[in-house]
């Protein structure tokens, strides 16, 4: 964010300085999983939603402001609310939660019928899931290409 921006009484209106190629790193990444409610160590399997939310640009109605101390906050010039959080931090929050949801029910939806007899048989059956995740990602995939073709094609007709 640039510090010059348009004055109000005694507050600054910044102007957002996003960039797109921006990459942030592990420590940033591991930061922000923090604040939206992550464990790195335990949850490495949500810190894609961190690194999502460390990149995504500010909403149009959301800028920068600057209050008299110098500290930043965002203000909605639609709504008039404020707030001292990224906006989309609580978007996250809330994707982090139905993430653990969605894994819970995978795994309450699919329980283990392999009975760990031999060590190597807990992870066979872990392979085969994985490869069930897979096979069915991929039928999403080829779902929703099918449906986005049926809009295009009655979007042309």
């Amino acid at each position: 964010m640039t510090t010059s921006g348009l004055r109000i009484g005694d507050q600054v209106v910044l102007e957002e300085d996003y960039d797109e190629n921006y990459i942030p790193s592990e420590q940033e990444i591991h930061e922000y999983a923090i604040e939206i409610g992550i464990d790195p160590q335990r949850e490495p399997e949500l810190l894609w939603l961190a690194r999502e939310g460390m990149v995504v640009p500010l909403q149009p109605e959301w800028k920068p402001c600057q209050d008299i101390t110098g500290e930043v906050y965002y203000f909605n010039f639609s709504t008039g609310q404020s707030t001292w959080d990224h906006p989309c931090d609580e978007h996250y929050r809330q994707l982090v939660i139905l993430e653990r949801q969605r894994a819970q029910q995978t795994q309450t939806a699919s329980p283990a019928t392999v009975t760990p007899a031999t060590p190597a048989a807990p992870a066979a059956a872990m392979g085969g899931k994985e490869k069930k995740k897979k096979k069915d990602k991929k039928d999403k995939k080829k779902q929703k290409s099918k449906i986005q073709q049926s809009v295009r094609a009655s979007a042309v007709s």
